[in-house]
């Protein structure tokens, strides 16, 4: 291969990214939210005295719930086309894949609440925290819940 076929196929690469995002971008209403969401994150961190690791684990965790919302999109997309009709399975698999976004995005809350809330309001990180075990009680809850009706 040589450099123009190489340079031809970068270009090519980053054509199809851009066409994905752009349409997960006009598709997707939650993907819109969240990365208005994680744009204005951003932008306040900018005016938040804030360390280096901060301003890296804000990145990641807005990042990061772009990436697993995008997953959940090619997920939903990928099962609609291989089986267009109900199916209860399709169905589980597309709740698990929504599960991971909406985890995420709670571990999105808590770490900005840690960071924002001692930045902004003087907060001890302990309130991120406190979100963190009310979500894993209330999950661990549910799921007691739904096996004692199982049996």
């Amino acid at each position: 291969m040589n450099r123009n076929d190489e340079n031809r196929s970068l270009k090519s690469s980053f054509s199809y990214a851009l066409k994905g995002l752009i349409e997960i971008y006009k598709s997707q209403r939650n993907f819109r939210i969240q990365s208005l969401i994680g744009l204005i994150v951003l932008i306040v961190a900018i005016f938040a005295d804030l360390t280096e690791v901060e301003f890296i684990l804000l990145i990641f965790t807005v990042m990061l719930v772009l990436i697993m919302e995008t997953v959940n999109t090619v997920t939903e997309k990928l099962l609609d086309f291989l089986h267009p009709f109900y199916s209860s399975s399709v169905k589980i698999i597309k709740d698990v894949s929504a599960a991971a976004v909406f985890i995420t995005s709670i571990f999105a809350v808590a770490i900005g609440i840690i960071i924002f809330g001692d930045a902004f309001f003087n907060l001890s990180p302990q309130y991120g925290i406190i979100l963190a075990i009310v979500f894993l009680l209330f999950l661990n809850l549910c799921g007691f819940i739904y096996k004692k009706r199982e049996k």
